[in-house]
């Protein structure tokens, strides 16, 4: 009998995962189909030349790791003393196990690290779990706006440093 939860193993990530992180992406993503508008699915499910471009430089990829196994994804930007989190995912059989909140905590971490002054993040309402993690992590609504390009309304939410 586990007594205790297995925690993540959080790590930044190699050009050789790319494929990988691609193939998480499309999971997670899959489950939304009929909940939210098809662009914002493809906008965020992205192949793996287009990860490995995000490697070769521009910004921080991380990936959580459970049992030996891919089971999360956040990407991290560092524009003028702010810190911009997205593109965070967990592997859909892994819901509920605390990988999002374990990224987002070390997203959160890293930003301190690096000595920024916020963290944003954005996220669609209709992802109400995703938001209710953000708020619990001491990030406040900032604004909304009709993503036209996603065919969503979005929230953007900051987390002072």
């Amino acid at each position: 009998m586990r007594l205790f939860r297995a925690q993540p193993r959080i790590a930044l990530a190699g050009a050789e995962e790319a494929a990988a992180i691609a193939g998480l992406y499309s999971r997670a993503w899959d489950r939304h189909r009929g909940r939210l508008d098809e662009r914002l699915i493809a906008d965020q499910t992205p192949a793996a030349e287009e990860v490995s471009a995000w490697l070769n430089g521009g910004f921080e990829v991380f990936t959580a790791s459970l049992e030996g196994a891919l089971a999360g994804v956040v990407r991290c930007s560092f524009p003028t003393g702010t810190c911009m989190v997205d593109r965070m995912a967990v592997d859909p059989d892994r819901h509920n196990a605390g990988v999002g909140r374990a990224m987002a905590e070390h997203a959160i971490a890293r930003a301190r690290r690096a000595g920024v002054t916020k963290v944003w993040v954005q996220a669609t309402p209709k992802l109400e779990d995703v938001v209710q993690l953000y708020r619990s992590l001491g990030f406040r609504e900032s604004g909304h706006l009709r993503a036209h390009y996603w065919g969503e309304d979005v929230t953007l939410m900051e987390l002072p440093l």
